[in-house]
């Protein structure tokens, strides 16, 4: 029993080196502020604690002994002098694959997405000044004939009536301006009383 707690030990000094090579490739804690590094090495050792403690529970039902830190130290250091140098090699190398492929994933994302949408939001966008412009321009252009078709239709009309017009008394024309007078006073009091109203 005490053989195989110490084999368990010394493979678990051994994690606990790995995984902290692990944490600093990957937490990059000189990039950090203080507050967080701070916090994240508690929550790092406090895992590990943890971990000892649970293969102490299974090896031999969580019984400490003070030669068990002594043999976590044996296994960290052979871990120092034997494995370290190979071990961050391989997990550069893991560490840059997983970011090329990341990298590869969002340039497909936007390339294949992101991209798309840009250009057919764009495409939309200038569809619908366009429309606008051409929807003005042709209002414009028929304002214009149906403005000039009126008119010359009814210029005829219109000569006549200042023809008849001028040859109406002149009394009858002072009563027609009074009448007209009159209904634009009565038209703005009522719409007075309207705004006065609301």
């Amino acid at each position: 029993m005490q053989f195989t707690t110490l084999l368990a030990m010394i493979g678990t000094g051994m994690i606990i080196g790995a995984s902290f090579d692990t944490y600093a490739h990957i937490f990059n804690r000189s990039e950090r502020h203080r507050l967080i590094v701070w916090i994240a090495d508690i929550l790092f050792w406090v895992v590990q604690a943890l971990y000892v403690f649970y293969t102490l529970l299974v090896i031999n039902n969580g019984q400490v002994r003070l030669y068990i830190f002594f043999t976590i130290l044996c296994g960290y250091a052979a871990y120092q002098a034997l494995f370290q140098r190979m071990y961050v090699r391989l997990l550069q190398k893991i560490i840059h694959i997983f970011v090329t492929l990341y990298r590869l994933i969002v340039r497909m994302f936007y390339y294949t997405i992101i991209l798309p949408l840009r250009l057919l939001y764009r495409f939309f966008v200038f569809l619908f000044i366009t429309t606008c412009h051409v929807v003005l321009l042709v209002g414009k252009i028929l304002y214009k004939v149906i403005y000039g078709c009126t008119r010359f239709l009814l210029q005829p009309f219109i000569w006549i009536g200042r023809f008849a017009w001028g040859k109406t008394p002149f009394r009858f024309q002072a009563t027609v301006v009074r009448f007209f007078r009159i209904g634009k006073g009565v038209f703005l009091r009522i719409a007075n009383m309207f705004r006065k109203k609301g």
